[in-house]
């Protein structure tokens, strides 16, 4: 009787507990500093030539084909995880379980990753680092998938939505930043091989912190039962959550366009060396980190909507600058310019790493008026498998813009092209129904509209 008193009143409005917000975070912090790790170092210790003058281990159109097979993988393996996560009946609920059972192998396979069978070129190398990258890509999502999902499942308004979401981008960023600075230390401290295994301790801490969060008490959804395609059909009948897969997606693209010449804007517009890169951007995670209370606070009080259309104008305001990077209006010192630029930038991205999967939890409580079911896991997984073939042609783009204009006008132009990406992404998001869809959540639920 004491377990159904607690279940009631934890899941009334506003009431998930602190810890239980903080301990959700946590596990964000954890998959993003692997993931930042790999998407650092691996490529380097992989094609880079050794320290011992030796032969790399493999050559990078053979290392970009074996990535791309990855992604492959882990795009198949969004929605076929959500399934399985929205059907799972078990005693820990739907999506702790999936957290429990990856966490270890997760970080046991990224381990692998650094450590080739042959010290020089071999054909095993290429299968083991294929083999291995398959598996590291579907345990990814074998975590990331139910961990974004259970956001849905623990949050009953839009102020415990609000909060987890806060939660986990602090935790994000700050994963983000240890990868992208720590790890540079601890290399020279310890190699790269020590880094990878010290980073490695660390984040499977901080993965299985949320495994303690008692899902059943805060989450009352019932397993699911529709098949996969059918659940995959009855997702893209939800209108809410396609505009809001258009407005993510075209951000998406203009933001990687950006992320991925970060360091050609410090070294080919600016003139800089490549260490200038880790200040840059401490400069758009400083604000960044900055602006999350204010961010949470707006978005409570003033809706997702307005905070999410803000954020993309705001990033369409930002990008075009980019193209003066190294040759700034007015006379500026161009490291002056480039900070300023960063740091504003960090303004809108702090609403981007808040709002959307907010959003996405929310549009996915529609489901029940659909198909009477919840399946949270299939609307991030849906997103999840655009997101990578967005990951893929974005990075074509900037790629061809570099072919077609050379350096350095194909390197400036990704900036324009970046902001009409992410302008069109705020018009989309202008036409999401947010009081339509807090009324409907509210009506399925059975409770007074927020």
């Amino acid at each position: 009787m004491a377990a159904d008193t607690d279940a009631s009143a934890s899941s009334a409005p506003g009431m998930l507990p602190r810890r239980v917000k903080l301990a959700y975070g946590a596990g964000a912090g954890g998959w993003s500093l692997v993931d930042r790790v790999v998407l650092t170092w691996l490529y380097y210790w992989w094609v880079t030539t050794p320290a011992d003058g030796g032969e790399a281990l493999l050559g990078p159109f053979a290392f970009g084909l074996i990535m791309l097979g990855g992604r492959a993988v882990d795009a198949v393996a969004d929605p076929v995880v959500a399934r399985l996560s929205d059907n799972h009946l078990g005693a820990r609920g739907r999506r702790v379980p999936f957290l429990l059972f990856s966490a270890l192998p997760y970080v046991a396979v990224y381990v692998a990753l650094f450590h080739p069978p042959v010290s020089g070129p071999s054909a095993w190398n290429a299968v083991y680092l294929g083999g291995l990258l398959a598996i590291y890509f579907t345990l990814f999502t074998a975590y990331v998938g139910p961990y974004l999902a259970l956001l849905a499942d623990l949050s009953g308004t839009v102020a415990d939505r609000v909060d987890l979401s806060t939660a986990k981008a602090v935790a994000t960023l700050l994963g983000t930043g240890v990868a992208m600075i720590v790890s540079g230390l601890l290399v020279e401290a310890v190699g790269l091989p020590g880094m990878v295994w010290i980073l490695g301790a660390l984040a499977l801490v901080l993965l299985l912190v949320p495994t303690r969060i008692p899902e059943r008490r805060y989450a009352t959804a019932e397993p699911a039962t529709l098949p996969l395609l059918a659940a995959v059909r009855t997702t893209l009948r939800n209108r809410p959550f396609l505009i809001t897969l258009v407005g993510t997606n075209a951000f998406w693209f203009g933001f990687n366009i950006v992320t991925i010449n970060i360091a050609l804007y410090v070294t080919s517009l600016m003139g800089l060396s490549e260490g200038m890169v880790a200040p840059m951007m401490g400069a758009v995670f400083g604000v960044c980190l900055l602006a999350f209370p204010v961010v949470n606070l707006l978005a409570k009080r003033r809706g997702l909507k307005l905070v999410m259309v803000a954020s993309l104008l705001l990033f369409a305001l930002c990008f075009p600058l980019l193209y003066f990077l190294g040759q700034p209006p007015g006379g500026l010192d161009p490291v002056v310019f480039g900070l300023i630029v960063m740091a504003v930038t960090g303004l809108p991205l702090a609403g981007f790493f808040i709002v959307p999967d907010a959003i996405i939890a929310a549009v996915a409580d529609l489901e029940r008026g659909l198909s009477g079911q919840q399946r949270e896991g299939m609307y991030f997984g849906v997103n999840g498998l655009l997101l990578k073939v967005n990951l893929g042609v974005s990075t074509l783009v900037s790629g061809a813009l570099l072919e077609v204009y050379g350096d350095p006008l194909g390197i400036q132009l990704t900036g324009p092209v970046a902001a009409v990406a992410v302008a069109l992404g705020a018009l989309a998001f202008t036409r999401y129904p947010e009081r339509e869809v807090e009324a409907q959540r509210a009506d399925l639920a059975g409770t007074p509209s927020p």
